[in-house]
């Protein structure tokens, strides 16, 4: 926010803006989003349609349950083809010397960013493999694997079909 406002005011002031703003903006973007998947999956605050899912983990656990393990091994999956299509990627990047931005201008590396990406994916897929466990558990009438409050309606159903 302090390097946007102050591209604002450089460039009205002294019509002169900062080299590199638009990049930096950029790559902080993707950056925070891929490094707090893995949390925002956790805590239950992903986007998603999951009022007939819900529904029906309140009302058939055992089906609720068997979808829930399919539907985060599917997460898995795709997590798994993300960070396999990524490696060569940040290598190419990190080995290549590839950058974003405009030479003379402003430049950065472009490998932290693919990095980020493939570490955020795998630890989203991590945390998917954790909820089919739970859900997997939930099937035998077990207790998810934290103990802590759960915040997630799916997490919070799971426990009530145990009691």
């Amino acid at each position: 926010m302090i390097l946007i406002s102050v591209d604002i005011l450089l460039r009205f002031i002294f019509n002169s803006p900062l080299s590199g703003t638009t990049e930096i903006v950029e790559i902080s973007i993707v950056t925070i989003l891929y490094l707090q998947l893995a949390h925002t999956l956790k805590v239950g605050r992903v986007t998603r349609s999951d009022a007939l899912y819900s529904r029906i983990l309140r009302k058939w656990p055992p089906i609720g349950n068997t979808l829930g393990i399919l539907f985060h091994l599917a997460g898995v999956g795709l997590m798994v083809a993300i960070v396999l299509g990524g490696w060569p990627k940040w290598l190419q990047a990190y080995h290549g010397g590839h950058f974003v931005g405009n030479t003379g201008v402003f430049t950065f590396p472009e490998w932290p960013q693919r990095f980020v990406l493939v570490i955020g994916c795998a630890m989203l897929g991590i945390q998917f493999a954790l909820m089919a466990v739970d859900n997997l558990r939930g099937l035998f009438g077990l207790p998810p694997l934290e103990d802590e409050e759960a915040v997630d309606v799916e997490m919070a159903v799971i426990e009530e079909s145990i009691k």
